[in-house]
Protein backbone atom coordinates (compact mmCIF):
# COMPACT_ATOMS: atom_id res chain seq x y z
CA UNK A 1 0.00 0.00 0.00
CA UNK A 2 2.61 2.18 0.41
CA UNK A 3 2.83 2.15 -3.28
CA UNK A 4 -0.82 3.28 -3.88
CA UNK A 5 -1.23 5.87 -6.45
CA UNK A 6 -3.16 8.69 -3.27
CA UNK A 7 0.43 8.17 -1.53
CA UNK A 8 2.56 8.62 -4.79
CA UNK A 9 5.85 11.23 -4.72
CA UNK A 10 4.95 11.75 -0.67
CA UNK A 11 7.87 11.28 1.93
CA UNK A 12 8.16 7.63 2.95
CA UNK A 13 7.61 8.79 6.66
CA UNK A 14 4.74 10.21 5.71
CA UNK A 15 3.32 7.28 3.21
CA UNK A 16 3.64 5.38 6.55
CA UNK A 17 2.28 7.77 9.28
CA UNK A 18 -0.69 7.80 6.89
CA UNK A 19 -1.37 4.26 6.46
CA UNK A 20 -0.55 3.63 10.11
CA UNK A 21 -3.76 6.00 10.30
CA UNK A 22 -5.70 4.18 8.82
CA UNK A 23 -7.85 0.54 10.11
CA UNK A 24 -7.84 -2.31 8.01
CA UNK A 25 -11.00 -4.02 7.70
CA UNK A 26 -12.55 -7.36 5.47
CA UNK A 27 -15.35 -7.99 4.00
CA UNK A 28 -16.95 -11.02 2.50
CA UNK A 29 -18.85 -11.22 -1.32
CA UNK A 30 -22.60 -9.84 -1.10
CA UNK A 31 -21.25 -7.51 2.30
CA UNK A 32 -22.10 -3.51 1.80
CA UNK A 33 -19.05 -1.34 2.66
CA UNK A 34 -21.03 2.20 1.58
CA UNK A 35 -24.74 2.37 0.81
CA UNK A 36 -26.66 4.75 -1.16
CA UNK A 37 -28.35 8.35 0.42
CA UNK A 38 -26.38 6.89 3.61
CA UNK A 39 -23.88 9.48 5.42
CA UNK A 40 -19.94 8.23 5.88
CA UNK A 41 -17.15 9.54 7.41
CA UNK A 42 -14.56 7.44 5.95
CA UNK A 43 -12.67 6.57 2.87
CA UNK A 44 -12.03 3.44 1.71
CA UNK A 45 -8.36 2.17 0.03
CA UNK A 46 -8.56 -0.60 -1.87
CA UNK A 47 -5.88 -3.00 -0.74
CA UNK A 48 -7.10 -6.39 -1.99
CA UNK A 49 -10.45 -7.77 -3.93
CA UNK A 50 -12.94 -6.01 -5.67
CA UNK A 51 -16.11 -4.00 -5.08
CA UNK A 52 -19.05 -3.54 -7.15
CA UNK A 53 -20.51 0.56 -7.37
CA UNK A 54 -24.37 0.35 -8.22
CA UNK A 55 -27.13 3.16 -8.33
CA UNK A 56 -30.75 2.29 -7.40
CA UNK A 57 -32.93 5.36 -9.20
CA UNK A 58 -36.17 6.64 -7.97
CA UNK A 59 -37.89 4.08 -9.92
CA UNK A 60 -35.95 1.23 -8.32
CA UNK A 61 -33.90 0.58 -11.46
CA UNK A 62 -30.45 -0.99 -10.55
CA UNK A 63 -27.65 -0.27 -12.28
CA UNK A 64 -23.83 -1.51 -12.26
CA UNK A 65 -22.18 1.69 -12.71
CA UNK A 66 -18.22 1.39 -11.35
CA UNK A 67 -15.43 -1.42 -10.55
CA UNK A 68 -12.88 -0.67 -7.76
CA UNK A 69 -10.20 -2.47 -8.07
CA UNK A 70 -7.04 -3.11 -5.61
CA UNK A 71 -5.08 0.97 -5.58
CA UNK A 72 -8.51 2.52 -5.97
CA UNK A 73 -10.62 4.33 -3.41
CA UNK A 74 -14.19 5.20 -2.54
CA UNK A 75 -16.38 7.60 -0.54
CA UNK A 76 -13.72 9.78 -0.36
CA UNK A 77 -15.79 13.06 -1.70
CA UNK A 78 -18.58 11.83 0.27
CA UNK A 79 -16.23 11.59 3.54
CA UNK A 80 -15.14 15.45 2.33
CA UNK A 81 -18.00 17.13 1.50
CA UNK A 82 -20.15 15.39 4.35
CA UNK A 83 -23.37 14.48 1.43
CA UNK A 84 -25.00 11.30 0.99
CA UNK A 85 -23.10 8.55 -0.81
CA UNK A 86 -23.77 8.63 -3.95
CA UNK A 87 -24.33 4.99 -5.00
CA UNK A 88 -23.64 1.37 -2.78
CA UNK A 89 -20.36 -0.24 -2.38
CA UNK A 90 -20.72 -3.84 -2.07
CA UNK A 91 -17.58 -6.20 -1.90
CA UNK A 92 -17.79 -8.77 -5.13
CA UNK A 93 -15.25 -11.05 -3.78
CA UNK A 94 -13.24 -11.34 -0.61
CA UNK A 95 -12.04 -7.85 -0.13
CA UNK A 96 -9.47 -5.97 2.11
CA UNK A 97 -9.70 -2.03 2.59
CA UNK A 98 -7.64 0.05 4.81
CA UNK A 99 -10.41 2.81 6.17
CA UNK A 100 -9.48 6.70 6.92
CA UNK A 101 -11.64 8.62 9.03
CA UNK A 102 -12.26 12.51 7.80
CA UNK A 103 -10.04 14.10 10.29
CA UNK A 104 -6.75 12.29 8.83
CA UNK A 105 -8.28 12.87 5.45
CA UNK A 106 -8.47 16.82 6.01
CA UNK A 107 -5.14 16.22 7.46
CA UNK A 108 -3.50 14.97 4.60
CA UNK A 109 -5.52 17.76 2.18
CA UNK A 110 -3.28 20.09 3.42
CA UNK A 111 -0.28 18.74 1.04
CA UNK A 112 -0.72 19.74 -2.21
CA UNK A 113 0.91 16.20 -3.78
CA UNK A 114 -1.64 14.55 -1.61
CA UNK A 115 -4.36 16.92 -3.41
CA UNK A 116 -2.67 16.42 -6.49
CA UNK A 117 -3.15 12.39 -6.18
CA UNK A 118 -6.42 13.25 -5.08
CA UNK A 119 -7.50 14.89 -7.89
CA UNK A 120 -5.44 12.54 -10.07
CA UNK A 121 -7.62 9.51 -9.08
CA UNK A 122 -10.49 11.47 -9.54
CA UNK A 123 -9.58 11.92 -13.14
CA UNK A 124 -9.03 8.32 -13.63
CA UNK A 125 -12.56 7.41 -12.56
CA UNK A 126 -14.04 10.58 -14.96
CA UNK A 127 -11.88 8.75 -17.71
CA UNK A 128 -13.31 5.79 -16.98
CA UNK A 129 -17.31 6.60 -16.67
CA UNK A 130 -16.51 8.38 -20.15
CA UNK A 131 -15.05 5.83 -21.86
CA UNK A 132 -17.83 2.94 -20.60
CA UNK A 133 -20.61 5.58 -21.05
CA UNK A 134 -19.48 5.64 -24.50
CA UNK A 135 -18.95 1.76 -24.21
CA UNK A 136 -22.70 1.47 -23.19
CA UNK A 137 -23.79 3.97 -25.88
CA UNK A 138 -21.96 2.80 -29.07
CA UNK A 139 -21.18 -0.51 -29.03
CA UNK A 140 -22.99 -3.76 -30.28
CA UNK A 141 -23.87 -6.34 -27.49
CA UNK A 142 -20.86 -8.02 -28.04
CA UNK A 143 -18.43 -5.67 -28.35
CA UNK A 144 -19.70 -4.52 -24.98
CA UNK A 145 -19.13 -8.36 -23.63
CA UNK A 146 -15.85 -8.31 -24.54
CA UNK A 147 -15.03 -4.89 -23.62
CA UNK A 148 -16.68 -5.54 -20.00
CA UNK A 149 -15.03 -9.20 -19.79
CA UNK A 150 -11.72 -7.42 -20.36
CA UNK A 151 -12.73 -4.16 -17.56
CA UNK A 152 -13.90 -7.23 -15.01
CA UNK A 153 -10.63 -9.58 -15.44
CA UNK A 154 -8.35 -9.95 -11.74
CA UNK A 155 -5.44 -9.93 -12.12
CA UNK A 156 -4.98 -13.45 -13.09
CA UNK A 157 -6.87 -12.96 -16.31
CA UNK A 158 -9.98 -14.56 -14.97
CA UNK A 159 -13.76 -13.35 -14.72
CA UNK A 160 -15.19 -15.22 -12.00
CA UNK A 161 -18.61 -13.59 -11.93
CA UNK A 162 -21.43 -15.65 -12.78
CA UNK A 163 -22.36 -15.05 -17.16
CA UNK A 164 -25.68 -13.48 -15.99
CA UNK A 165 -23.59 -11.40 -13.91
CA UNK A 166 -22.23 -10.58 -17.22
CA UNK A 167 -25.30 -10.02 -19.08
CA UNK A 168 -26.30 -7.32 -16.26
CA UNK A 169 -23.21 -5.01 -16.96
CA UNK A 170 -23.68 -5.82 -20.73
CA UNK A 171 -27.40 -4.72 -20.35
CA UNK A 172 -27.98 -7.86 -22.87
CA UNK A 173 -29.61 -11.45 -22.51
CA UNK A 174 -27.70 -14.73 -21.36
CA UNK A 175 -28.46 -15.71 -24.72
CA UNK A 176 -26.74 -13.21 -26.27
CA UNK A 177 -23.40 -13.36 -23.37
CA UNK A 178 -23.85 -17.87 -24.36
CA UNK A 179 -23.71 -17.20 -27.72
CA UNK A 180 -20.59 -14.56 -28.16
CA UNK A 181 -18.35 -16.71 -25.57
CA UNK A 182 -18.76 -19.66 -27.28
CA UNK A 183 -17.58 -17.30 -30.17
CA UNK A 184 -14.15 -16.32 -27.81
CA UNK A 185 -13.46 -20.03 -27.03
CA UNK A 186 -13.64 -21.50 -30.48
CA UNK A 187 -11.01 -18.94 -31.21
CA UNK A 188 -9.19 -19.52 -28.38
CA UNK A 189 -9.64 -16.41 -26.97
CA UNK A 190 -11.00 -17.51 -23.29
CA UNK A 191 -11.44 -20.77 -21.58
CA UNK A 192 -14.44 -21.59 -19.42
CA UNK A 193 -14.13 -23.57 -16.25
CA UNK A 194 -15.73 -23.87 -12.90
CA UNK A 195 -13.38 -20.84 -11.58
CA UNK A 196 -14.41 -18.73 -14.08
CA UNK A 197 -13.25 -17.17 -17.92
CA UNK A 198 -9.91 -16.91 -18.15
CA UNK A 199 -8.72 -14.64 -20.80
CA UNK A 200 -6.40 -16.51 -22.96
CA UNK A 201 -5.19 -13.97 -25.70
CA UNK A 202 -5.58 -10.41 -25.10
CA UNK A 203 -4.73 -9.23 -29.21
CA UNK A 204 -7.16 -11.69 -30.19
CA UNK A 205 -9.80 -10.08 -27.82
CA UNK A 206 -8.67 -6.66 -29.19
CA UNK A 207 -8.90 -8.25 -32.58
CA UNK A 208 -12.77 -9.39 -31.76
CA UNK A 209 -13.56 -6.16 -30.90
CA UNK A 210 -12.07 -4.31 -33.92
CA UNK A 211 -13.92 -6.70 -36.26
CA UNK A 212 -17.09 -6.49 -34.38
CA UNK A 213 -16.69 -2.74 -35.09
CA UNK A 214 -16.58 -2.87 -38.57
CA UNK A 215 -19.51 -5.28 -38.75
CA UNK A 216 -21.77 -3.83 -36.16
CA UNK A 217 -24.85 -1.21 -37.21
CA UNK A 218 -23.61 0.91 -34.90
CA UNK A 219 -20.69 3.25 -35.08
CA UNK A 220 -17.98 3.34 -32.19
CA UNK A 221 -16.46 6.82 -31.63
CA UNK A 222 -13.54 8.03 -33.05
CA UNK A 223 -10.11 8.15 -31.23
Amino acid sequence: MLDHNLLRDLPRETQSEFLDSCKRRSFKPTNVMLRQGELTDRMYMVAEGRVEVSYVNETGHNSIIYHAMPGQVLGTVETLSERPCAGTCTALSDTTVLICRRADLFDKMTSPIFVRNFAADLHDVLTHDNRFKSVDQFFSAEQKICAYLDKLSDIDDVFKESQGYLADVAGCSRQTVNKELGRLRDRGVVEMSKSGIRILDYDALSQRLSELGEHSPKTTPSS
